[in-house]
This record gives C-alpha cells, sequence and structure tokens, in this order.
C-alpha cells in the first residue's frame, strides 16, 4: 500500500486515477467516498471544509480494504489525516493482509493550491472551505508524515509542480525504489 499525502489541490486525487488506470491498482480516495455519500450531514460537513469523524471514516475505509483483492496493490488518497488515523491505519491492515509500502508527499506552495481549488470548482471549493482544509492539513496531516517516518516507513517527497505527466514521472521513479513489481 502506497500512502499519498500533500495539500489539497496538490494533486493526490489525479496521480492516484493515473496510478489506478495506468498501472491497475485500486485508488482508495475517502474524500471521493464522502462526496459520493447519500448522508446529508457528511455533505454539510465536506461543504465547510471540516473533516468526517475518525470513527465513521473508519467504518468507511475498513469496509472498502476488506472489499479490496488481497492481491491487488492500493494507493490511499485523504487517509491518514490525524494520529488517531493513523495509529488505527496500523493496527488495522494487518487484518488486510496489508502493510504501508511507502509514503508519497506532493508538494506545491499554497498559493498554487488555492489556484488549483478556485480552478475545480466544486461545491466544497469556497475561499473558506479552501482556507480551512489548508489550515487542518498543516495542522493536522503534515505530523502524520513524521510519526510514520518514526516507524522507518520509507518516506518521499515529490515536487507536485508542472505538467501531469512530469509529476506523474517523478512519481514512478520514486515508485522504483519502494514498490516491489
Amino acid at each position: 500500500m502506497i500512502l499519498i499525502f500533500g495539500p489539497q489541490g496538490s494533486g493526490k486525487g489525479t496521480q492516484a486515477a493515473l496510478l489506478a488506470s495506468r498501472k491497475g491498482w485500486r485508488w482508495l480516495s475517502t474524500g471521493q467516498m464522502f462526496r459520493d455519500s447519500s448522508d446529508p450531514e457528511v455533505h454539510k460537513r465536506v461543504e465547510s471544509g471540516e473533516l468526517i469523524d475518525d470513527t465513521l471514516t473508519a467504518k468507511v475505509l475498513d469496509a472498502a480494504l476488506a472489499d479490496t483483492d488481497r492481491g491487488a496493490k492500493i494507493i490511499l488518497d485523504g487517509y491518514p489525516r490525524n494520529a488517531d488515523q493513523a495509529r488505527w491505519l496500523l493496527e488495522n491492515l494487518p487484518k488486510h493482509g496489508r502493510s504501508i509500502a511507502c509514503m508519497l508527499e506532493l508538494e506545491v506552495p499554497q498559493e498554487e493550491s488555492i489556484r488549483r481549488l478556485a480552478a475545480r470548482g466544486r461545491a466544497d471549493d469556497k475561499p473558506p472551505a479552501i482556507n480551512r482544509r489548508l489550515e487542518i492539513y498543516h495542522s493536522e496531516t503534515e505530523p502524520v508524515i513524521d510519526f510514520y517516518r518514526q516507524r522507518n516507513i520509507p518516506y518521499h517527497k515529490v515536487s507536485g509542480l508542472g505538467s501531469v505527466e512530469e509529476i506523474y514521472d517523478r512519481i514512478q521513479e520514486v515508485l522504483k525504489v519502494c514498490v516491489p513489481k
């Protein structure tokens, strides 16, 4: 399993989708799972930029992992977002026959994240929600990277600037190191 990190607008979803389509990997995006939800409380939280609580998130992800063929490679996008989720993932992956091969962090300046998000035009991409999600990323999600690094999970920072293909090529170079064939 690969974990992909980066602030909103860094291109995580785009790159994860490319890995899924070109390499046959399973892309699990908690953000997409929540945007597709029919639960009004989930929609309210998504549109305000707030995170879905850890219990509901874990339930949704646990079901998705259980539904994924054990032999399939997974790229996990949008999870874990905080220390409690990071611990939950480490504790629960073994029951699904999985481990974390490496972490990728797409690095982009905040101004670029904001520009990309505003251009998407999704309902949850309004300036107050964008700013709130970026605040949460820096205060809660960035420390997850250190949490995993302290547990010797390989970490690679990749520039998220350039064309989609340039970024994809940089990711491919990293995957040669951390994902067994």
